[in-house]
């Protein structure tokens, strides 16, 4: 098997690509969600003219995995960040360098990141998890010769206290008429037709205010999902930075 060599060990050819790619950004068409049509499209179609990630290892040298790769993190990235990274990458790439070993390495690195999520965690499952983790960083490791629970978890946590707000409103609402009845039922006995209309304004009063706090406590409910929902959106984004970082990282100390 062939061993492939970043930009076929050619700065021209280097030079050809980083400049394709700064011109689409330079005429503002580097954008996400589209892979390349009437000039416009991500990362792999911004640097081929083309969204054939089948292309890299013929035109630029690079493993087709790392095509895949590196147009998952651009669309993963905010969009502002998205055309940059693009530049960095092809930038990062020296000519003439085996890109293969990266992968290993680039695994590794979320692998770790998965054992400190898991730090303090002694449950049986965590424990189990951390031995697994381990064990694929040392066979990873070992081979280089040179995790959405959290969102869950924290998704499900949100919703706990939001059930709990809504249940002690509705407790409260609840005494709150049961006494505002009580008064009533008192005030029906010893007082006038008059009194027993004011009793039964009060008691409408009361259900208005169950009425209110109910309402309160869905709206607080729906609120506490969409936080979740943007917490979890946000910690995917974070992600994506964050092996943008790494993948950077590893090929820069090639």
């Amino acid at each position: 098997m062939t061993t492939l060599i970043a930009y076929h060990n050619d700065p021209a050819v280097k030079a050809k690509y980083t400049a394709r790619f700064a011109a689409h950004r330079a005429a503002d068409e580097v954008i996400q969600g589209q892979g390349f049509e009437n000039g416009r499209g991500c990362f792999v179609g911004c640097t081929l003219d083309d969204y054939k990630h089948a292309r890299f290892p013929i035109e630029l040298g690079w493993p087709e995995w790392l095509a895949f790769l590196a147009d998952r993190i651009f669309e993963g990235l905010p969009k502002s960040e998205a055309p940059q990274f693009g530049t960095d990458l092809l930038e990062a790439v020296s000519p003439g360098v085996d890109l293969e070993p990266v992968k290993n390495r680039f695994l590794v690195t979320i692998q770790r990141r998965n054992l400190t999520r898991l730090e303090g965690n002694n449950e049986p499952y965590a424990i189990q998890c951390r031995t697994t983790i381990q064990s694929v960083i040392d066979w990873l490791l070992s081979s280089d010769e040179s995790a959405t629970e959290s969102a869950r978890s924290a998704r499900s946590a949100t919703w706990s206290v939001a059930w709990l707000a809504t249940e002690s409103a509705t407790r409260s609402a609840a005494r709150s008429a049961r006494s505002a009845w009580l008064a009533t039922e008192s005030a029906a006995e010893s007082a006038t037709w008059s009194a027993a209309e004011s009793a039964r304004s009060a008691a409408e009063l009361a259900r208005s205010a169950t009425r209110s706090a109910a309402e309160s406590a869905q709206s607080a409910a729906e609120s506490a999902q969409s936080a979740a929902e943007s917490a979890q959106s946000a910690a995917q984004r974070t992600e994506s930075q964050l092996q943008r970082d790494s993948l950077l990282s590893i090929i820069r100390a090639l």
